[in-house]
């Protein structure tokens, strides 16, 4: 690690400044996130604005990025302006501001929309107004409720139809548990009973009462040990020992391991954010990607019925602020190894003060025992070489699930994106005790869903996910190669009847790069530069390697109008600094067609230039009775693959 520090103009402003009394810390990179101090001037710069009032919330705060051209020409040693961008909320209107730092400057500030805005803090305030009102009150007496203490309602801002009622509105479902007798569960749901209402205004809109149901389901996702009973007998202790420190190197965030070098940040909406992702091949860094994030995370769950057909998230776009930042805290040798380093980071509140969130990211080596290579040779002579990961991995708390990110660096030149999924599965109370019951007309109770629990279904649901690349192979010029698997058939003279082969075809425009996964035709999606050839005559390249998903939403649903990059697995777009969310900057409430399908609307060429792509996996949610009361780790993941870059097996010179 460099022993100077790179102070640059920022630091010595803001120590020079009128009203912060943080001191600065250096800032070392044009990429890296915002300090305290930074947060503090970005505050005190809006404040002072005449548009904004004290009333204002604050939802969003973070890097504005600079253009990439300075990010590229920037070399150590030299200062850099600093410039953040943030979203707030005051008289039900969304606004958005980007502030230079550097001058304590508003340089754009305008209102962006009166519905569409993040979930805010006031939005929970109705909440007080729900359970007071006299038909809910009617509705917990008639179900024998009567300490209201204990019952706990939540409001989201969920699926938006363009109905009549919702046209102008922006409305919430509001769902309540009895927490009588819980430990560490979110307590017993209140079923058949939802109220809508004016997250605005706190108007109760209507009360859905379909009166109590028969039977008593337990409290949903205990897992204490007074509950689900005491801990199996610990294996014996596995430890993992690195005497002579890790095998990276750290300046700052910027990372250099086995020829990797990357920069990354940890982003209140986006999460761990990657720059500047290049592998050294002598004197030279070559780039593999300027920039990839999570772009967005959606999650729709398929019960027609009332408040189960609202259930869908945008869970970067919508909660950024409800979560304190998608990165939650991790925990050493839980989370994440006991040898692992950590990383801190600020998040903005609601009253525009920075928080400190601790061990959002967390960066170490594994074995994951298993070889880079492996060949026996005659005489039973066996070559073989161990495999050492790199692992820079966040967690983020959405709600009632957990999510696992991982960016896994290899040896052999492959970056790896794990996602998993663990947590509490969103359940609705039912008449029937289990899946040999019917409901009183007849239908099975688990028609969308399963049980996992007596009386409690888990709702059927997607969990589908968007990652940004801004691919730079070897320089900003680059194609998507459309690699594609077809049968050829074979002559009368020929016992072979058929081989596939590949042909492949270059994207030129933005229609051409919209590709879905499919088995019965098989393609390999690869991103190039031209204008750089391999000896073999192959141009440098990356590709694509994992599976898709397809959303099952019907075209004319308006959840999948709102969700429209779900409809294809890979999109191809000309970068543009400010398109960074599949579904759109703010998709709640959104009424369709934003993000991704809009942009592609222009058929934009993407033939030797410098392009993003845009890659959508996920999975659909069945659930278990083994995901009771907590969900165990279910991993998902796709691999960006060298195809072409090296010459050779980069992970051949290991030593034995």
């Amino acid at each position: 690690m460099r022993a100077n520090v790179i102070a640059n103009t920022l630091a010595v402003l803001l120590l020079s400044g009128p009203a912060s009394s943080v001191i600065a810390q250096p800032v070392g990179h044009p990429m890296d996130e915002l300090t305290a101090a930074e947060h503090w001037a970005l505050y005190e710069t809006l404040m002072a604005h005449d548009t904004v009032t004290a009333d204002a919330e604050f939802l969003y705060a973070g890097l504005h990025e600079p253009e990439k051209s300075e990010v590229l020409a920037w070399q150590p040693g030299r200062s850099f302006e600093r410039q953040a961008k943030a979203h707030f909320v005051q008289d039900h209107v969304g606004y958005e501001a980007v502030v230079d730092l550097t001058n304590r400057r508003v340089l754009e500030l305008s209102a962006v929309t009166d519905r569409q805005y993040m979930a805010a803090p006031s939005d929970r305030t109705a909440i007080a107004q729900v359970k007071e009102h006299k038909a809910m009150r009617a509705a917990f007496d008639a179900r024998g409720i009567l300490d209201l203490k204990q019952v706990q309602c939540l409001v989201s801002s969920d699926a938006y139809f363009n109905t009549l009622e919702e046209q102008g509105r922006r409305l919430g479902r509001v769902r309540c548990t009895n927490r009588v007798g819980r430990v560490s569960g979110l307590g017993v749901p209140i079923a058949n009973l939802i109220a809508i209402v004016d997250l605005q205004s706190g108007e109760v809109v209507r009360v859905l009462d379909e009166g109590p149901t028969a039977g008593v389901p337990p409290s949903i996702g205990e897992h204490h040990p007074e509950v689900v009973g005491p801990a199996r007998k610990a294996l014996p202790p596995m430890l993992i020992s690195q005497p002579e420190g890790p095998g990276y190197e750290l300046d700052g965030r910027h990372v250099s391991w086995e020829g990797w070098r990357f920069h990354f940040r940890v982003d209140q909406r986006r999460g761990i954010v990657l720059s500047l992702v290049g592998h050294q091949d002598g004197e030279q860094v070559r780039s593999v990607l300027y920039q990839a994030s999570l772009s967005e995370l959606f999650v729709p769950y398929h019960d027609p019925e009332e408040p189960w057909s609202h259930q869908a998230y945008f869970d970067l776009g919508t909660y950024p602020s409800d979560f304190g930042g998608v990165a939650s805290a991790m925990e050493p040798g839980r989370d994440c190894p006991a040898h692992a380093q950590f990383f801190d980071t600020w998040v903005v509140q609601a009253d525009g003060a920075p928080k400190a969130r601790e061990r959002v990211a967390c960066l170490f080596e594994r074995l994951p025992g298993e070889p880079a290579w492996r060949h026996t040779r005659d005489g039973g002579v066996v070559e073989s070489r161990a495999r050492r990961d790199l692992v820079l991995r966040m967690v983020m708390g959405a709600g009632n699930y957990d999510y696992l990110f991982d960016w896994v660096f290899r040896q052999d030149g492959t970056i790896r994106v794990n996602l998993a999924a663990t947590g509490i599965d969103q359940m609705k109370a039912v008449a029937a005790a289990n899946a040999r019951d019917t409901m009183a007309d007849g239908a099975p109770a688990d028609k969308y869903g399963r049980f996992v629990a007596p009386h409690l279904v888990a709702v059927n649901h997607s969990h589908i996910f968007n990652f940004r690349f801004d691919f730079d192979i070897d320089g900003q010029d680059n194609s998507l190669v459309v690699d594609k698997l077809v049968t050829e058939r074979q002559g009368q003279d020929n016992p072979r009847r058929s081989v596939w082969r590949v042909e492949s075809e270059v994207a030129g425009r933005e229609d051409d790069a919209k590709r879905t996964s499919s088995l019965t035709a098989p393609e390999y999606w690869r991103v190039v530069n031209p204008s750089r050839l391999g000896p073999l005559g192959y141009p440098s390249g990356y590709l694509v390697e994992g599976h898709g998903i397809m959303s099952l939403l019907s075209p004319d649903d308006y959840l999948q109008q709102r969700a429209g990059f779900t409809e294809h697995t890979l999109w191809v777009t000309p970068m543009d600094r400010d398109e960074l969310f599949a579904a759109g900057d703010y998709p709640t409430n959104s009424v369709g067609g934003a993000g991704l399908p809009s942009w592609t609307a222009e058929n934009r060429e993407i033939e030797n230039t410098d392009i993003v792509l845009w890659y959508t996996i996920g999975f659909h949610h069945i659930a278990r009775p083994e995901d009771w009361p907590i969900l165990p780790l279910e991993m998902h993941g796709f691999n960006l693959v060298p195809s072409g870059f090296f010459d050779r097996n980069p992970a051949i010179d290991l030593p034995h």
